[in-house]
């Protein structure tokens, strides 16, 4: 089966939702396609399943294309998708794309130009078939019908990218398994993301990826009944004020090559309080969204986080000094009872290394935190998120502060950015006459652009600094047992790595759409001029 539309549909039948074992369906669909294919049927060493006690048995699936030679490209992608209950009523109808259409057309409930959409033939609708398997399909597609004899070709399909990339992190020591047992050399890796364009415009080589760290900031108050507010000072009041001025701060857009980020906004903010009482929330928690490229190192970020938050902080005790004297002047409070607050704000990485140089047995203390929390997680009891939350409440717990005090620590996931220009490997030869070449063949040329304005598995294919990322890697929130980033491995990588995909439209949601004439001739065309080139 060579055709890419009958590769596409197969592969949209199969549900394969992110965080769930139905992504271990998908992953056996893929295997069982590629081992049905004649040349893997005659080379049965060429394909595999990888998988490092991934919490839900998600393999890589890969499969290599021998040439002659050791020159190789990798074509890349996920498998997995978002759910589909927002499909409601249509829900049963999601996997099936021509049954889809026909559901929404006759609902005639939509925007105009989802129904625009829905009355032309160039556009097929339906969960995954933008993001990404109209990619993973013609990536599929590559690898089956490629006579270029100069190169191989080597085709990873990987779990988890909606979620936290686990994955295309389980694959980084693939890689390197392959590259020594083949003999491989790494020149290029084509990740086939859909696009975001109009159809006018020409087809986007996009040549790098935005970071984003998720910093979680732990504010710990005084506890005290409500009705004895002065006697305390409330975690939420800190946590609110950390987030009007962390809430689209323009201090933390960066730009690169005339790329900007947007500015941070929070994900989720909430008290520590397990059940309802009358106490003030003695705890509380945000974490934030954040983008950005080269131009701002991660640890520049922290900084400035941590500048916000002793802003923030020194406002909630001026609030509480204020509030204090009006109370004592009407007669309503003694002067005595005022609490003088030393507030401290520290990193997690400080944090830690004040408990280390106080606490003679702290590493046994962690250790303890640390098992009780992965146990949580590899039983689905808590989230990744969750899990930050509650090692850092815990570390603060053992201290014994008993003043006010934030900590910033850097929660699952973490993707750095990444430019080719930054790994010092030469592309520019596939790049010669290559608009040219594709113009006169589909119609189309191409446009080149520095970032992506968002983050993709190509944060995890070239790292031109690991050891600087490993000093900022020591402000996560878990250990390496449950999340880590392999940025000394990705470093022996650097793979020059594009972003070449079909145009799609409403990614994640119910108008979710795929162009088809960039899945049957555009993008494979591209594709077949790069591998071409070498």
């Amino acid at each position: 089966m060579t055709k890419i539309e009958d590769i596409l549909f197969q592969l949209v039948k199969v549900q394969s939702d992110t965080g769930t074992v139905l992504e271990c369906d998908m992953a056996r669909k893929i295997h069982d396609m590629i081992c049905s294919h004649p040349y893997f049927s005659e080379h049965q060493d060429h394909f595999g399943t990888y998988n490092t006690n991934d919490i839900f048995g998600r393999p890589v699936v890969w499969a290599l294309r021998r040439g002659k030679g050791p020159k190789t490209i990798i074509l890349m992608g996920h498998y997995d998708t978002v759910e589909i209950d927002s499909y409601g009523p249509l829900k049963q109808y999601a996997l099936d794309p021509a049954a889809l259409k026909k559901r929404m057309k006759a609902a005639a409930n939509f925007s105009d130009a989802v129904m625009e959409d829905l009355d032309n033939d160039n556009w097929a609708f339906g969960r995954g078939m933008a993001d990404m398997k109209a990619g993973l399909a013609i990536n599929m597609h590559a690898l089956f019908t490629n006579t270029n004899e100069n190169v191989n070709i080597l085709f990873i399909a990987v779990a988890d990218e909606e979620n936290i990339s686990s994955g295309a992190l389980m694959a980084v020591a693939l890689y390197h398994h392959l590259q020594q047992h083949f003999n491989l050399e790494y020149e290029l890796c084509i990740v086939s993301e859909p696009q975001f364009r109009t159809e006018e415009e020409d087809i986007q080589l996009i040549e790098g990826s935005m970071g984003k760290i998720l910093p979680i900031i732990i504010a710990k108050g005084v506890l005290s009944h409500s009705a004895e507010i002065l006697k305390g000072l409330n975690a939420g009041f800190i946590i609110a004020e950390i987030i009007r001025n962390l809430e689209l701060s323009t201090d933390f857009i960066s730009e690169d090559m005339g790329i900007f980020t947007q500015p941070p906004t929070v994900s989720f903010f909430k008290d520590l309080k397990e059940t309802y009482d009358i106490s003030i929330p003695e705890y509380g928690v945000a974490g934030f969204n954040m983008l950005f490229l080269k131009s701002m190192a991660p640890s520049q970020i922290i900084e400035s986080i941590k500048a916000v938050c002793e802003k923030s902080m020194d406002f909630v005790v001026r609030r509480y000094d204020e509030a204090f004297e009006v109370m004592r002047k009407k007669g309503f409070i003694h002067g005595a009872d005022k609490n003088n607050y030393v507030c401290k704000v520290v990193t997690l990485a400080e944090l830690e290394a004040d408990l280390e140089a106080a606490l003679p047995d702290f590493h046994r203390q962690r250790q303890r935190i640390n098992t009780m929390l992965e146990e949580k997680v590899l039983a689905h009891k808590i989230t990744l998120q969750s899990a930050s939350s509650q090692y850092i409440r815990s570390l603060i717990e053992i201290s014994g502060i008993k003043d006010p005090m934030v900590v910033i620590g850097i929660s699952p996931p973490y993707y750095p950015p990444v430019n080719n220009a930054m790994i010092g490997k030469d592309i520019e030869y596939c790049m010669v006459g290559l608009s040219e070449q594709l113009h006169a063949s589909v119609g189309k040329g191409i446009k080149r652009q520095a970032y992506l304005s968002g983050m993709t598995d190509m944060s995890y294919m070239s790292c031109n600094d690991p050891a600087t990322e490993r000093a900022f890697l020591q402000n996560l929130t878990l250990p390496p047992s449950i999340y880590d980033i392999p940025v000394e491995a990705i470093g022996g990588l650097n793979v020059p790595s594009l972003m070449i995909g079909p145009m799609g439209r409403d990614v994640h949601q119910v108008g979710e759409r795929v162009f088809m004439p960039d899945v049957n001739v555009r993008i494979p065309a591209l594709f077949e001029l790069i591998i071409n080139k070498f």
